[in-house]
């Protein structure tokens, strides 16, 4: 009599922590880009990353907590960039528009995530955007102020002149990406360059062309 083969068990994958956090993130990401985040349920989210809705807690307390904390991995991205083009320590003003146009560029390449935050989140995530986007901005005004101190930037008060370039330029952001037509990088760069020479105050206005 001919033995019949024993299947073979299936070997459970276990995943870690932060393997299972990275699966609600993408799940969260891929969930409020079709279905939209007022209308995303956890459930959904969770039959997205393939795991049970109590596991979500485990790690979120709710799905305003995931859409800042996808907000969040976009800004430290940018954040670490920072840190690196601050590390090289070049002149102060190449140094200011090289982290203006990564910072553009940044922005323009997760267009569907600043849509999402911005179009659809409501107050309790965007309070949570907040917080992310003013580590950047710290960083950047200590810059700022260095520069100042130094001569470079040449505003009454460069440090809140540079707030009002970054807030005026992730507003422009906003409302082009908000209407879902091509975005001119180069044009917004120039654009932006020649408001923070302006606005810093800058003692070579031809510097925006090097």
């Amino acid at each position: 009599m001919a033995r019949t083969a024993t299947p073979k068990k299936r070997k459970r994958v276990v995943k870690t922590a932060e393997a299972r956090r990275a699966d609600i993130l993408k799940a969260g990401r891929e969930v409020f880009g079709t279905t939209g985040f007022a209308d995303a349920t956890i459930a959904e989210i969770t039959t997205a990353a393939g795991m049970g809705k109590g596991s979500f807690y485990m790690y979120f307390e709710t799905k305003d907590h995931v859409l800042g904390a996808l907000w969040e991995e976009y800004v430290n991205t940018f954040y670490d960039t920072t840190q690196e083009i601050l590390a090289q320590g070049n002149a102060w003003w190449p140094t200011m528009d090289e982290l203006l146009r990564k910072l553009l560029d940044h922005a323009i390449e997760n267009a569907e995530l600043h849509r999402l935050v911005y179009g659809s989140a409501n107050a309790k995530a965007l309070e949570l955007c907040k917080e992310s986007n003013a580590r950047v901005v710290d960083l950047i005004c200590d810059f700022v102020r260095r520069g100042a101190a130094a001569g470079a930037f040449r505003s009454a008060s460069p440090e809140w002149a540079f707030r009002m370039v970054y807030y005026a330029a992730d507003g422009l952001l906003d409302d082009l990406i908000a209407g879902g037509a091509p975005i001119d990088a180069v044009a917004i760069n120039r654009s932006v360059l020649e408001m923070a020479h302006r606005t810093l105050g800058d003692p070579d206005p031809v510097s925006t062309d090097r």
